[in-house]
């Protein structure tokens, strides 16, 4: 459906994508999860025909974005990280608008705002102006606005991005609905999300994907069996002599710094008093879990750190 070859584009002296490769299949959810300016949204900019690469090749549905923009962008909902919407509208008259200028026939219009405005939970909502919305009623508008054409593809960057647990549940289960039924791609900065949602996740630094596999086959690809996750009061007195002892543990597989976190991946539980003992008074709290997305983006990113 979504075929990217070696895309790169630039803003000035920041390379924002770099020889960037992805397929995406007819009916997939990707996830691409990354750090702020990891190229995420200037990548599904230009699959939206809003950015013009400066190399390479993107082709949707079999048409190329720089020669075919038209018909690629009737083939897409894109909700961006905040909607761009016209306060003053009525939730009922922005999506007519959108409709009529997207084409979607007027013996048809009226029927699929309906249908939409109940899809979303907004159909007491129609005549309401949409400078009265919370950020999550404007989401689900923002929402409905993607689907109004029936796009074959929807994009979605940060759709639970500042909404409250209640909203952003509603928003993801809406979202897990799709599946299937559309191609999507989901730019999210929450690991859980592209956990529970995704077919296949991205990992995206500096303009490259590092990795790229089901939910599953990367958190298989973390060392060890748990993690066991350290807060330390003071990460500036954590030396890399601690790094060595820790690492010489038998059961030590990885250690990852991140900011006042020190994530240990284990085969075993037999080190783990041994280990506490060795931070002593620069622990602040400690726990063990099983390895999650987010051990893996950690890692993944901190390994290519180091490099």
């Amino acid at each position: 459906m979504i075929e990217i070859s070696s895309l790169s584009k630039r803003f000035g002296k920041i390379t924002a994508l770099n020889e960037l490769s992805l397929n995406i299949k007819k009916g997939e959810l990707l996830g691409i999860i990354g750090p702020n300016g990891a190229g995420k949204t200037t990548a599904i900019r230009i699959i939206s025909c809003i950015l013009h690469p400066d190399h390479g090749q993107v082709m949707v549905g079999g048409y190329n974005v720089m020669k075919n923009p038209l018909e690629i962008k009737s083939m897409i909902g894109y909700l961006p990280e905040e909607p761009n919407l016209y306060e003053r509208f009525k939730a009922y008259d922005l999506l007519k608008y959108f409709g009529e200028l997207y084409g979607v026939p007027k013996d048809r219009l009226d029927t699929r705002i309906e249908e939409l405005l109940e899809l979303v939970g907004m159909s007491d909502r129609a005549q309401y102006r949409i400078n009265t919305f919370s950020k999550g009623l404007r989401q689900r508008i923002g929402i409905a606005r993607a689907l109004v054409h029936d796009p074959e593809i929807i994009i979605f960057d940060e759709p639970t991005m500042g909404l409250d647990p209640a909203t952003a549940i509603s928003i993801r289960e809406f979202i897990g609905g799709l599946k299937g039924e559309k191609t999507i791609i989901l730019c999210t900065h929450y690991m859980d999300e592209a956990d529970s949602l995704c077919d296949r996740v991205a990992i995206l630094n500096q303009g490259q994907i590092l990795d790229m596999g089901s939910p599953g086959e990367l958190k298989s690809k973390i060392h060890g069996d748990l993690i066991l996750k350290i807060n330390l009061k003071d990460p500036a007195q954590f030396s890399k002599s601690d790094f060595k002892s820790i690492e010489s543990y038998s059961s030590v597989e990885n250690i990852v710094l991140n900011g006042k976190d020190l994530d240990i991946s284990l085969n075993s539980q037999k080190d783990i008093s041994d280990i506490v003992n060795h931070i002593g008074s620069n622990l602040m709290a400690v726990n063990t879990k099983d390895p999650t997305l987010e051990d893996v983006f950690i890692q993944t990113v901190s390994n290519i750190k180091r490099i």
